[in-house]
């Protein structure tokens, strides 16, 4: 889930900000990293649920379904592996790992107008370098409408202005995700080839687009693609063989028939969640499983 500042600040080129950061000379960080970006089935209100049902400990951590990041900025584990298949997003990891102050300060240039924000999002992301290509993610998803990120068939992001008065990064927060960053690995692509050299104590977390009744996934357009019920049904596979492996999973999906089918031969946690990213705000309150391997 998105961290916003308790006390939101409008951007404004000329503005002073509230408090004084000298990003070229912060090179210390204490703070406990968060996600930076909001992601429609981010886990960070979730944390206390999920967490406490993870092995006590494990080699290395696995998450192929990375989004914004909160299992893995909560773990905080030494050995990390995280994928996902939205280029955008990793691309934007990437940049914060290897150079945060010059992200901060891209985004630092970028005017919170509707204007300027439908200028920015029409601008491709490949034809911009590694840093220009994260700030506009980052700005995208903190000025869009409640910061759902949403391409079309061709790949291409169609979320409307959001009209948000508030700043787009936390200095401290944006220099303790890049330290945090630096001891993973980083992958793209599809979620299996994610996992490929996950071995017996290792643990992995699997969070992928979650199933809804009609057979596709809620707010499953975060890729040209979309994850439909073959997906999940793979993914289901993927962890029968992890098991037959001796790897510990979890997984978070939907407390649906169709979802406690395909894990029938495993634990189940109900969590409760409450989802903010919902129009409907008697729809927000939901019920999800954790299911777990051991």
């Amino acid at each position: 889930m998105l961290l916003l500042s308790p006390q939101p600040m409008s951007i404004s080129l000329n503005a002073q900000p509230e408090f004084q950061f000298n990003i070229e000379r912060t090179t210390v960080v204490s703070k406990k990293a968060e996600p930076f970006v909001k992601w429609a089935g981010g886990k960070q209100a979730l944390i206390s649920q999920l967490v406490p049902h993870f092995p006590k400990s494990y080699t290395r951590y696995f998450e192929p379904f990375i989004g914004g990041g909160a299992v893995f900025f909560a773990t905080r584990h030494s050995k990390a592996v995280i994928s996902d298949q939205n280029e955008w997003l990793i691309d934007t990891y990437e940049a914060v790992r290897d150079n945060w102050q010059a992200v901060a300060a891209k985004l630092d240039t970028l005017p919170n107008t509707k204007t300027d924000y439908l200028r920015i999002r029409a601008i491709l992301p490949k034809s911009l370098d590694l840093v220009d290509r994260a700030a506009h993610f980052v700005y995208l998803n903190k000025t869009c409408f409640r910061g759902l990120f949403r391409v079309n068939r061709q790949g291409q992001y169609n979320v409307p202005y959001g009209a948000y008065d508030r700043r787009y990064y936390d200095p401290a927060n944006l220099a303790a995700a890049s330290a945090a960053l630096k001891g993973a690995t980083v992958l793209r692509g599809d979620y299996e080839a994610a996992v490929v050299g996950v071995n017996e104590g290792d643990f992995a977390y699997f969070d992928p687009p979650y199933y809804k009744l009609g057979g596709y996934s809620d707010f499953n357009r975060y890729t040209a693609g979309q994850f439909r019920e073959r997906d999940q049904v793979r993914l289901a596979a993927l962890c029968n063989e992890l098991t037959e492996r001796g790897v510990k999973w979890a997984l978070s999906n939907s407390d649906t028939p169709f979802i406690r089918a395909l894990y029938k031969r495993y634990r189940m946690v109900t969590v409760n969640a409450r989802r903010e990213i919902n129009l409907k705000s008697q729809e927000r309150d939901v019920a999800e499983l954790l299911v777990l391997n051991y």
